[in-house]
């Protein structure tokens, strides 16, 4: 142990001593996208606090212009590093050079935006609306693509050159415009105008913007300097997120050519750190699949045709710790006192090894004896483990199969309940017109007309009771294999079983939808449906709601379709939303609700059908009166269903 401490001090020692012959400071440039503002806050503070300095760095932070080419200034290696925006793909394609080595912000800032008072809050209001955007369609990729998917002719809207002025759109001279919600949202909010943020992520394209980027030579040949730069200047928006205040104050000070307010490089501090972490993703973070959706985007919309590859826009950390460390090492210090104190080292740990065989010889026997008695130990301590272990996952099991039970009992319960509710009116037609029949029969006043038309409405009353007593055999019977069937006639079959205890209960459902084919068990998914409506039926008794409404709609994306089923029953408390798919939680009377129906929805949506499920809050209008609610949706990706081919 002593000799291992002692060759410690020594390494310490000699590259404490070669670090102090370090060469001068490397000078490098990085190119701002725009004039100063919170935006390039990390930048600012890895210089001013000094992490660019801590790694042999001299940088200089270059101002923006209008007119600025800056993905060809970094593609002709006029600068070292620059911040790329949105369209960086597309850039890539032109400037093939260009590489990208972080994505500091994990969705766009870029969105739409409207007034209140202008009663645009929706994309179909958009249609005959002057809209200000910049006219490079590459730029605004993602506010297009959210217009195409929400069915918007874009030839309907006028559209106007991006003065980048917000009072455009207070003053009413357009009636929307794009703009960042890091800068904009301030200004209205400052003037008191409500308004309304269209954001391209929540309908899916949720695009990397400002870059980290650099020239792939500069990162084959110089790679320690660019992989100092990259972490010294991550290091310094982590610095900037986590001291907002102290960062806005050098930045107002110092790099404030746009003359903004404290308050103003606040908001925009906040809202930015949003974006940076988005989802909990590691500051700076760039992943392939998200890369390749927003090159498929671009494709899609026609904006791209070149073959693209991902190996090639990604600057990816490819040497390990040691080689970057051993890297960095022999290209700054090496010089002729390295070589000979290397040679020294290798020396010394040659003798230290020889003197270590020794011991290790001398020990071995000892340490066999000790690995076989640690062996034999783990073997019985392995034992116990595979023993416990198989017990928790038989306990596991037996308590999922209590719960399918239980909720299959309680599925039974509810059909049952519905088949009450569906029965009592056919069968008092059949009652009624038996006893019609008897009496009029003693009474010698029965005509054959009329006994042909009892018995008719006699034989198709009793019709329907069969062809609702198929269904719900159909409903409980197990299916072994997944079926293709349509989505959308499998909702309207949910609801024929809640048909008559919605009416009763005054409950109107409007469903809107796009058919669409999916492989699935059928009854599984019905429910699923069956589960969240009873729900929403349950929250208006319980609540006294009078307009009753349950909303219910199906779209259709590239990757993935969307189901929600909305209600105006008054919502959820915020502090139990996150535990309503736990099992034998409810927020029922206990002795109205068993806890078990959205837990076994829930894991239905999950395990069966590989997709996700997720219940929030919500806010909207109907009839021109505010509602509260719940939205549940549930997504469904790709490779389970498929269009109807018309």
């Amino acid at each position: 142990m002593r000799l291992f401490l002692n060759l410690k001090l020594l390494f310490l020692v000699i590259f404490l001593n070669i670090d102090l012959y370090s060469k001068d400071l490397t000078k490098v440039t990085i190119q701002l996208s725009w004039f100063d503002q919170f935006q390039f806050a990390g930048y600012y503070m890895a210089k001013e606090q000094g992490f660019y300095k801590d790694a042999g760095l001299d940088v200089q932070i270059l101002p923006f212009s209008l007119g600025m080419n800056i993905p060809k200034m970094v593609n002709d290696g006029d600068v070292d590093f620059a911040i790329g925006r949105e369209n960086l793909i597309l850039e890539k394609a032109k400037y093939p050079k260009i590489i990208a080595l972080a994505a500091i912000f994990q969705a766009t800032p870029l969105v739409l935006l409207t007034t209140k008072d202008s009663g645009i809050d929706t994309f179909k209001k958009f249609e005959n609306k002057k809209l200000m955007r910049t006219k490079d369609d590459g730029s605004e990729v993602s506010l297009k693509a959210m217009l195409s998917a929400s069915k918007i002719d874009l030839k309907s809207i006028t559209q106007v050159e991006h003065s980048h002025n917000i009072y455009d759109l207070i003053e009413k001279r357009v009636d929307i415009i794009s703009a960042y919600t890091s800068k904009a949202p301030y200004i209205l909010q400052k003037e008191q105008i409500k308004y309304n943020i269209f954001y391209p992520k929540d309908y899916g394209f949720d695009m990397y913007s400002d870059f980290l980027i650099t020239n792939i030579d500069k990162y084959n040949n110089d790679y320690s300097i660019v992989e100092k730069f990259k972490k010294a200047s991550l290091k310094g928006w982590e610095y900037a997120y986590n001291n907002i205040e102290q960062s806005v104050d050098i930045i107002f000070e110092k790099y404030n050519t746009q003359n903004l307010s404290k308050d103003e490089l606040i908001f925009e501090a906040n809202e930015l750190k949003k974006l940076s972490y988005l989802n909990n993703n590691k500051l700076g973070d760039i992943k392939q699949e998200k890369v390749q959706r927003i090159y498929d985007l671009y494709n899609v919309m026609g904006y791209i045709n070149s073959e693209f590859k991902i190996d090639n826009f990604i600057g990816y950390d490819k040497k390990s710790k040691l080689e970057k460390w051993l890297y960095s090492k022999f290209e700054e210090h090496f010089n002729l006192a390295f070589l000979w104190k290397l040679i020294l080292i290798i020396f010394i740990i040659t003798a230290i090894f020889v003197y270590r065989q020794y011991f290790i010889i001398k020990l071995n026997k000892r340490l066999k004896n000790l690995v076989n008695i640690k062996t034999n130990r783990l073997k019985i301590m392995n034992k116990k483990l595979a023993s416990r272990i198989k017990k928790e996952l038989d306990k596991h099991q037996e308590k999922d199969r209590i719960l399918a039970q239980q909720q299959k009992m309680v599925a039974m319960g509810q059909m049952i309940e519905n088949i009450a509710h569906q029965w009592r009116q056919p069968l008092s037609v059949i009652s009624t017109s038996a006893s019609g029949l008897k009496l009029k029969k003693q009474l010698n006043i029965l005509e054959d007309e009329e006994l042909i038309k009892s018995i008719d409405q006699i034989v198709d009353t009793a019709k329907y009771l069969s062809d609702t007593i198929d269904d719900f055999r159909y409903f409980f019977k197990p299916q072994k294999d997944k079926t293709k069937f349509s989505l959308v006639k499998n909702i309207e079959k949910s609801l024929s079983f809640l048909e008559t205890v919605l009416k009763e209960n005054s409950i109107k459902v409007e469903f809107e939808y796009e058919d669409i084919d999916i492989t699935a068990y059928e009854t599984e998914l019905m429910q699923v449906f069956i589960n969240i409506i009873s729900n929403s039926k349950d929250a208006f008794i319980e609540k006294k709601i009078k307009d009753r409404v349950i909303f219910i709609s199906i779209k259709n994306f590239p990757n993935r379709i969307l189901i929600e089923i909305k209600d105006n029953a008054g919502g959820v408390e915020d502090d139990i939303l996150d535990k309503v798919f736990e099992p034998y939680f409810t927020t029922k009377h206990q002795y109205s609700g068993t806890g078990i129906g959205l837990y076994m929805s829930n894991q239905i949506i999950k395990t069966h059908l590989n997709g996700d499920i997720f219940m929030k809050n919500c806010s909207f209008k109907y009839k021109n009166i505010e509602q509260k609610g719940v939205i549940t949706t549930i997504i469904l990706t790709k490779n389970i269903f498929e269009e109807i081919k018309n």
